[in-house]
């Protein structure tokens, strides 16, 4: 064999080696990544009780107290953080700013259409947040529909699409980027409330004496009740990361020790969830 014959088999062979490579590291998924790395990003919108970071940056609340847990039980040691405005959550992690949403997302069948959820960690009502003493006497959207009252509302959380399905005109509509903007509209007359879930308008209520919670209330629709259900969602890609943390959410949902974490961000056991994904994606 020639010296140019050894040194082109040697190249191809070299060339194949670096491509096998190349498509190993293309074909480790995110869960062998996040293994591998000790951490992962995730995407919160800091909406306390749920998912929140405190005054000195910690991130906490109900999602990410249950989310650390069940990295942990897969070998991932650290959560990092990406605050991110609500409406832009799905859009960052199909672009790849972080690699799940912890930020006790609803699971709706719109949402199952761009992403892929765990199994739901709670479930809750909704409430307003209105001025203190609501001298507008609105607890419901029919009461806003009746008063013809502008309602605030969290650009894309799932308030938006009970409006909606409620009946309220477009024209009582205000969104907002924020909970923060949600309550400066309040308290500055924009408008009469903002819809929230029932224990973010708790907590949002307990900080500040110019605002109060409305009667929390479970919303229907052609006699269909809405209660939210959320959990921790996933690019469609990542079924292997979201399948090995609903192993872990099967073991640990409505425990003892389950109940003890979330009992600190004001929930119970009126808070666990009553149906599955697959259920809630396909709108039962």
């Amino acid at each position: 064999m020639s010296l140019f014959t050894r040194r082109a088999i040697t190249g191809v062979l070299a060339a194949i080696a670096a491509i096998s490579f190349a498509n190993a590291a293309l074909a480790q998924t995110t869960l062998q990544k996040i293994r591998k790395q000790g951490y992962i990003r995730i995407g919160f919108a800091n909406e306390a009780p749920y998912s929140y970071a405190t005054a000195s940056g910690k991130l906490t609340g109900e999602s990410p107290s249950v989310f650390k847990y069940v990295m942990k039980k897969l070998g991932v040691n650290e959560v990092d953080g990406v605050l991110t405005e609500w409406g832009s959550l799905i859009p960052g992690l199909k672009a790849g700013r972080f690699d799940a949403i912890v930020a006790s997302m609803y699971i709706t069948p719109k949402r199952c259409k761009q992403v892929i959820f765990a199994n739901p960690t709670y479930a809750i009502g909704e409430a307003f947040i209105v001025k203190k003493g609501n001298p507008d006497g609105v607890n419901t959207f029919a009461d806003a529909i009746k008063k013809d009252l502008k309602i605030a509302f969290i650009a894309g959380t799932v308030e938006v699409r009970y409006a909606k399905m409620a009946g309220l005109s477009r024209e009582q509509w205000l969104i907002v980027p924020n909970f923060a903007s949600g309550v400066a509209a309040v308290t500055a007359g924009r408008a009469s409330a903002v819809a929230l879930t029932s224990l973010t308008a708790k907590d949002l209520a307990a900080k500040d004496d110019a605002i109060e919670r409305a009667k929390p209330f479970t919303f229907t629709h052609n006699g269909k009740s809405y209660k939210g259900e959320g959990s921790f969602a996933f690019r469609k890609e990542d079924a292997s990361l979201r399948d090995a943390v609903n192993a872990q959410l099967a073991k640990f949902i409505g425990t003892p020790a389950h109940l003890a974490m979330i009992k600190p961000f004001g929930f119970d056991k009126s808070n666990l969830p009553d149906k599955t994904t697959a259920q809630l994606c396909a709108g039962k």
